[in-house]
């Protein structure tokens, strides 16, 4: 089984871009996606290449979202809006029998670390919920990179958002409290200048100035089952790639 997770920055633009090639030539039986920017009164109205196409979408329109699509049916599936937080449409969880998948959007800690309190309250929430669900795997854009061989330039953003020190430990904490594994970092230990989101400005990805933000995090009660990981960084139509994992 072969799961692949995007962010789109937008379903309705990756529509009209590469996005059908990009479902022919990878053949995910399961793709996870990430701020799709639509609302639940238009889900039926898109037509996409899968059987089964599931959303969280936010109250906000254009903003945040969450999707599963798949060719396999699963068991049961959930939108989950964690209590005391707006709806975003940030979590979306899947029974598909062997495990659970959660596509994630971690919400961003902003300009001047606006919002990094509130990401810390989700971070923690989001933990707490995770741990609870067995065999899980959470894909997405976790909003961080939690080493600094997940950075092109750790040292001139030590203070950005995505990379602060508490941002990074939250992430530690999640991995720790809900025993997750980074199945890609973990087949790839001391792989740099692999990323999956460039900034739009100064010719950041054709300069491969990027961040490893987006991940696959496998339960380790199943991380023994994946048998591939990869960044498909050659993949355009976003300011992320896509990720993907074989089990």
């Amino acid at each position: 089984m072969r799961i692949i997770s995007w962010n789109v920055n937008g379903l309705r633009a990756v529509l009209k871009k590469n996005f059908g090639d990009f479902v022919k030539e990878y053949s995910p039986d399961i793709l996870c996606l990430q701020e799709t920017k639509i609302s639940y009164d238009i889900c039926g109205e898109i037509s996409l290449p899968f059987e089964y196409n599931n959303f969280s979408c936010a109250e906000k329109k254009g903003y945040s979202g969450v999707a599963i699509l798949s060719n396999e049916k699963p068991f049961d599936v959930r939108s989950i809006e964690m209590e005391g937080h707006p709806q975003e449409g940030r979590i979306l969880c899947a029974d598909f029998g062997e495990f659970n998948l959660i596509s994630a959007y971690v919400p961003n800690s902003q300009d001047e670390l606006k919002r990094l309190a509130y990401r810390r309250k989700w971070n923690a929430d989001f933990a707490s919920l995770v741990k609870n669900i067995p065999n899980a795997i959470v894909c997405g854009d976790l909003n961080v990179a939690h080493e600094e061989i997940d950075i092109a330039r750790p040292k001139t953003n030590h203070f950005s958002a995505g990379f602060t020190d508490e941002e990074r430990a939250d992430f530690s904490a999640l991995l720790k409290e809900a025993s997750l594994i980074d199945v890609w970092r973990d087949k790839n230990i001391d792989v740099a200048g692999k990323y999956t989101w460039w900034s739009y400005r100064f010719g950041a990805r054709q300069k491969n100035i990027g961040w490893r933000i987006d991940y696959f995090l496998v339960a380790a009660s199943i991380a023994g089952k994946v048998k591939n990981a990869e960044i498909l960084d050659g993949v355009e139509g976003s300011d992320h790639c896509p990720i993907l994992i074989d089990l």
